[in-house]
């Protein structure tokens, strides 16, 4: 079992705190709010006796959908059981010796990394500076280095790093024959164009890791692929990678959710105005320092000794704690952009037991 505790873990919570798990509004997760497309749902039901068959175990259609999606060569991809297998199957085909991982951020390179008993060489993320990479870290690339990974934008940070620092980055580590993984689970949420597909074919080193469960709401069916024009490398990948790993629903849903235009768009939208929303709100509590955020989640440190997370739950509301993010303590927190509705609900709860500890002092 993975050593570090994720977000979405809301069954699990409502057993050991005895609250009735329809009841919990979950915080700790940064999926889609407005829930899993109805032409994804649709596709599924149509779908369901398919189950009774293995999967082309080439998944061509599969590819085909996502090559033209994201306007690459189909013998460019990696499909996994999720982002996360896509993960751990480069790291283990790579086999590096020294990784590099930003302090704080998603916990599963340092997971995949410490799977294969590689070595992980840090570069802290500083507070002061917003937790922004700054440009010091090419001094760190060198020939000694197998592996940088790049979570962009980071998790939990929300920090998202700008193509001119991340060109820099593949350019020191090309030289320096380092690959770079750069995950852009989350760039589908926002309007701006900054994911570095288009550079594949320049970068030979780089590997783009993408994930499809988040924004089109279907963590429980798991869907994730990476890109890359290494082809030797994905060959080394492939061949470690078992045989139908993406169930039949994962495929089908995936193709249906990248031809719902709207969806996407309507996403977009909502999360930007209801993140601003959130984040506005939460400016506004005394005792708290709030983060920008650039996606679906927001970051923030409460400025007293409190645990936020156990008192939220007092109100059925599950928010995620960061004291396992290296880097962070037990004064951190993230929250997911939900509905307005349930944004308004968390705010007028964290007001409440700020309050009611204000008037305990």
């Amino acid at each position: 079992m993975a050593s570090f505790s994720h977000g979405g873990n809301a069954k699990e919570i409502s057993r050991r705190n005895k609250i009735e798990y329809g009841k919990i509004i979950d915080f700790s997760a940064n999926i889609n709010p407005l829930g899993m497309p109805n032409s994804v749902k649709k596709t599924i039901m149509q779908n369901l006796h398919e189950a009774e068959k293995y999967p082309d175990i080439t998944y061509f259609e599969l590819k085909s959908a996502i090559s033209e999606f994201e306007n690459v060569n189909i013998k460019n991809l990696i499909l996994g059981n999720g982002a996360a297998e896509v993960l751990f199957n480069v790291v283990r085909g790579i086999n590096p010796r020294n990784s590099f991982i930003l302090a704080p951020t998603f916990s599963e390179y340092e997971e995949a990394t410490k799977a294969i008993n590689g070595n992980i060489i840090y570069y802290k993320l500083k507070e002061e500076s917003k937790f922004y990479i700054q440009e010091d870290i090419l001094d760190y690339i060198n020939t000694d280095l197998d592996l940088i990974f790049i979570c962009n934008p980071n998790n939990p940070t929300g920090v998202i790093t700008e193509k001119g620092l991340l060109i820099k980055i593949l350019d020191k580590a090309k030289k320096n024959k380092v690959i770079v993984l750069i995950d852009e689970s989350f760039l589908d949420f926002i309007k701006e164009d900054l994911s570095m597909i288009s550079y594949i074919n320049e970068y030979r080193n780089l590997i783009i890791i993408k994930s499809l469960t988040k924004f089109f709401a279907i963590p429980g069916i798991r869907i994730g692929y990476g890109i890359c024009a290494n082809i030797k490398l994905i060959e080394k990948v492939e061949g470690i990678s078992p045989a139908w790993n993406i169930n039949i629903f994962a495929e089908v849903a995936t193709k249906a959710g990248l031809k719902d235009e709207n969806y996407m768009k309507e996403s977009v939208e909502f999360i930007n105005n209801e993140k601003k929303y959130l984040y506005m709100e939460l400016k506004k509590i005394n005792k708290i320092e709030v983060y920008e955020p650039s996606v679906n989640f927001i970051l923030f440190k409460t400025l007293i000794e409190l645990d936020l997370k156990e008192e939220l739950l007092k109100h059925n509301i599950l928010i995620r704690n960061c004291s396992n993010y290296n880097g962070l303590d037990n004064r951190y927190y993230r929250v997911a952009v939900r509905t307005h509705e349930e944004n308004s609900i968390l705010i007028k709860s964290i007001m409440n037991i700020f309050e009611e500890y204000e008037n305990k002092e």
